[in-house]
């Protein structure tokens, strides 16, 4: 209840009471009229206040909370042909023996560096050793043989010698002479016989000293002992048993399958950059060194091989690492690249927000190359821009925004 009827409400009683004249009830029924109307007029206001209010704070705009990266021109952008691939030793072999025998001893083990020439196992041959032995024997009686021989043979020209004297002086006649130059061609030709066979002998002994090597086996290279497949003294062996895996780690090789329609692309020479599973935070380069010159019909590709320096990364690869290998077709320094998400299209141009002020503001781009998640611009961004990278599809520009 309102101040002016509290007032009319004291009238009222006062007139019940016949209290006072009629000039204060007319008085106060003047301060009633004048408190009502007080009361009004005071609510007029406020409301006119309150309409004045909701217009401007309608008309005022959001403020769009962003998140913003700063571009730079620091990264390398490359065209590439990736494949995935393992690696293996250009220089690599599985050492089998030519004969079957029983292991004698294995010099060699899983892990340990070994050099060209060294020994790397022996099977049992006693066998050789007692032939090679006979063998010997036989070239030393030809050898003998050949000197009997050869001072028969001597001793006849000595005497044919003499009796041709005597024959020119006439102390001989020439059927003794006769009789001595056929004593000296029957020596000379038994001396060669006798050479003869010494060559035969020497040559034997050659083939049986040459045989006794399949039995004792070197290294044909320099590297590391891959495997030693677990061999132990006393296993046989066999032409198809391989007994060590030696490969030189210095220098490793891929083998790519390029599709046809980059054959022409691809050249020796061009850089390739390797990743590894087991390396994944890690980048090696390489180098394209040949070429088949002919495409598979059944998969429409052609073998590329590709090579690395494993020496000069300290030999940190091994055979067998699985990654992929990308041969780099273009490269561009200095470039910027954007995450794909900071990046809006529409049916005529491509365009980013940039954050200035706290204004977002549009920008026209042009972009390049694709490198995963992220994209080359090559027109409409430069280095130091604060780009717009998040909440950015919503806004327009010159809308107002916050740095989240």
């Amino acid at each position: 209840m309102g101040r002016g009827d509290g007032i009319l409400t004291d009238i009222v009683k006062m007139r019940k009471n016949g209290g006072a004249g009629r000039g204060a009830v007319i008085l106060l029924f003047i301060l009633a009229l004048a408190g009502t109307g007080f009361y009004f007029l005071v609510f007029k206001r406020q409301a006119a206040v309150s309409q004045e209010i909701k217009p401007e704070t309608a008309t005022e705009a959001p403020v769009a909370y962003v998140r913003v990266e700063i571009a730079t021109n620091d990264k390398i952008v490359r065209d590439s042909i990736v494949q995935n691939m393992s690696i293996e030793a250009v220089n690599r072999v599985q050492m089998t023996p030519r004969v079957t025998g029983r292991l004698e001893r294995l010099h060699v083990r899983t892990g340990e560096a070994i050099k060209k020439g060294q020994l790397v196992a022996t099977l049992e041959h006693d066998q050789q050793n007692a032939l090679i032995g006979s063998t010997e024997a036989q070239v030393a009686s030809a050898r003998a043989d050949s000197e009997r021989s050869r001072a028969e043979m001597v001793n006849a020209k000595t005497n044919l010698d003499r009796y041709e004297r005597l024959l020119k002086e006439g102390f001989s006649t020439q059927q003794q002479y006769d009789s001595i130059s056929t004593a000296y061609a029957s020596a000379r030709a038994g001396h060669n016989a006798s050479l003869a066979k010494e060559r035969q002998v020497a040559a034997e002994l050659g083939r049986v000293k040459s045989t006794q090597q399949d039995y004792i086996m070197h290294s044909p290279l320099d590297g590391t002992v891959l495997s030693d497949y677990s061999l132990s003294s006393g296993a046989m062996i066999s032409p198809n048993s391989p007994i060590v895996d030696i490969a030189d780690m210095r220098r490793l090789k891929a083998t790519l399958r390029i599709p046809e329609v980059k054959i022409f692309v691809v050249n020796p020479g061009m850089d390739v950059l390797l990743k590894f599973d087991a390396l994944p935070d890690e980048e090696f380069r390489g180098k394209v060194t040949r070429i088949d010159p002919y495409v598979d019909p059944s998969t429409r590709t052609s073998a590329v091989e590709i090579e690395l320096d494993n020496e000069s990364i300290g030999n940190r690869l091994r055979p067998g690492m699985f990654g992929q290998a990308a041969i780099v077709e273009r490269e561009f320094q200095n470039s910027v690249l954007l995450p794909e998400s900071a990046i809006q299209n529409s049916s005529t141009a491509q365009y980013v927000f940039t954050e200035e002020n706290g204004t977002a503001r549009l920008r026209n781009i042009k972009t390049g190359l694709r490198q995963g998640n992220f994209l080359q611009i090559t027109e409409g961004v430069t280095s130091g821009d604060r780009i717009i990278v998040f909440g950015g599809s919503n806004i327009n520009d010159g809308d107002r925004v916050a740095i989240q």
